[in-house]
């Protein structure tokens, strides 16, 4: 084989394993449309990589390598885009229930962003250089799956255990229209505000609960340890969040 045909052959190999990764993700999701159409996203993401780097004969006796390859990197970049946006926002609510997950979040863009930035210095050797302003959505869409991947990770991968905590309620808040509150539109939820360390959480728990919740009150929390050592409040009042 080859030396390019045998780096090909690597590629499409782990677009196959990733895609079964992610399918299986999506199957162990119970149907959530945020999890599987940002699933379905990154299949077509993968098919749409291979055919930018190896384009069909077909194509090719019908139009220039080129012409084919801005094209395909066009959709690439806004199926990428756009399926990190989704996973962000279905995490969103988790990440605000993560213990200091501002900082979590703050390191997992950090950390996904220069896998970004050499995506688009791989691309950069063949792309059209009037696409390069297009390009820099791949460095957030990194960033943003980052993030997200690894809200999720750990909160799935922690300990199952959880620990009940007993706190007090420092304040309370109605939805503010943000994001949380556009994903969960049929089912508005509001804030609160707990003691952690010398600091406050906010947190978003279920509407019911949030509902029988006041200022001065208290409020049981189901916490189990994150996988990277972020708590995960995984309850409140023996109700978890959906």
């Amino acid at each position: 084989m080859k030396k390019p045909e045998k780096r090909e052959g690597i590629l499409l190999f782990i677009l196959l394993v990733v895609t079964g990764a992610l399918t299986l993700w999506a199957a162990l999701s119970n149907g959530s449309v945020f999890v599987v159409l940002p699933v379905c996203g990154y299949v077509l993401f993968g098919m749409l990589l291979f055919l930018f780097w190896r384009p069909p004969e077909p194509l090719l006796r019908h139009f220039g390598r080129e012409e084919i390859r801005n094209a395909v990197l066009a959709v690439l970049a806004l199926t990428l885009l756009s399926a990190a946006l989704l996973l962000i926002c279905a995490e969103a609510p988790h990440i605000d229930n993560t213990l200091d997950g501002v900082n979590l979040l703050r390191i997992s863009l950090l950390a996904g962003a220069p896998f970004g930035v050499m995506f688009w210095v791989k691309l950069s050797r063949v792309f059209d250089k009037r696409n390069i302003v297009m390009l820099k959505s791949f460095l957030i869409a990194f960033a943003l799956a980052a993030a997200a991947g690894a809200s999720q990770v750990n909160r799935v991968a922690g300990a199952r255990e959880d620990v009940p905590i007993q706190t007090d309620i420092l304040g309370k808040e109605k939805p503010d229209g943000g994001i949380t509150s556009f994903l969960t539109a049929s089912e508005p939820r509001g804030y609160i505000f707990v003691p952690y360390g010398e600091d406050e959480e906010r947190l978003v728990p279920p509407k019911g609960v949030w509902n029988a919740l006041y200022r001065g009150g208290e409020v049981r929390l189901s916490v189990i340890s994150g996988y990277f050592g972020y708590p995960y409040v995984a309850a409140f009042n023996g109700r978890p969040l959906r």
